[in-house]
């Protein structure tokens, strides 16, 4: 009885279209994640993330300008600030041929690299916690599926793009979903502003679809513990930017 129930339950997940899945996460997540623990799949929204974020880099370097964007980046840096002006404008002469392609290598490999590495450091975490049986399939596929909040970012911050003055624009934090982005880069502690930045609408729903996610997977994980133990991770993120910032900002 038990071995015919497992075989509709695996044949019902292999029926979900790409469309329901993709569309699943935002609406009803839980069959989504359900789904992809019996059959894990990652190509679709790693790809639809790739391709979001080289439009965003395309039509940034377009509007906008790597000039602009480098100016930016030396008004934020208290170090930089401290240089004459001819000094500051030949950084930006030399760094602006180089931007746009570590930009773009930043959104085709970076994107990749990204969830690789947060799927292989939760993948450990959750083993340790006791999901033996966790694959490293299973971690990347709800990893990239729990990840399509931030491609809705990302499509939202290229619509914002053609409605901001471009002078205005912050790539790094586009959108007013963060608690950091209503401070003043310029005058804040770089410290603060990469910690306040963190705290972000679209980090905490992409955390709770990952721990939905997780303890699909892992049926021994609960949903309460997968996600305290990715805040956790999250939180030492945080903790490791806001100090780099602190020493290099």
């Amino acid at each position: 009885m038990e071995s015919s129930s497992a075989d509709v339950s695996g044949g019902q997940a292999r029926q979900m279209s790409e469309v329901g899945r993709i569309t699943g996460v935002f609406w009803e997540p839980g069959p989504v994640f359900e789904n992809l623990a019996a059959v894990p799949r990652w190509w679709v929204p790693l790809i639809l993330a790739i391709i979001l974020a080289v439009i965003y880099v395309a039509s940034f370097g377009e509007i906008v300008g790597w000039d602009t964007f480098l100016e930016q980046e030396l008004a934020a840096n208290s170090r930089v600030q401290q240089l004459p002006a001819e000094q500051q404008q030949q950084i930006i002469q030399q760094q602006k041929g180089f931007v746009g392609i570590f930009s773009y290598g930043g959104a085709l490999l970076g994107t990749a690299g990204t969830l690789l590495v947060i799927s292989g450091v939760l993948l450990l975490c959750f083993k340790i916690s006791g999901a033996g049986e966790l694959s490293f399939r299973q971690a990347f596929s709800v990893t990239t599926y729990s990840w399509l909040p931030f491609s809705l970012y990302q499509v939202l911050s290229i619509i914002a793009l053609y409605f901001t003055n471009p002078a205005d624009f912050n790539l790094r934090n586009p959108l007013p979903f963060n608690v950091g982005w209503f401070l003043d880069p310029a005058s804040s502690p770089a410290w603060l502003v990469s910690a306040l930045t963190s705290i972000d609408i679209f980090s905490f729903w992409v955390m709770a679809l990952m721990a939905l996610g997780f303890s699909a997977a892992a049926r021994k994980i609960g949903y309460g513990k997968a996600f305290s133990e990715i805040f956790f991770v999250w939180l030492g993120y945080v903790i490791v930017k806001a100090g780099w910032a602190a020493l290099f900002g």
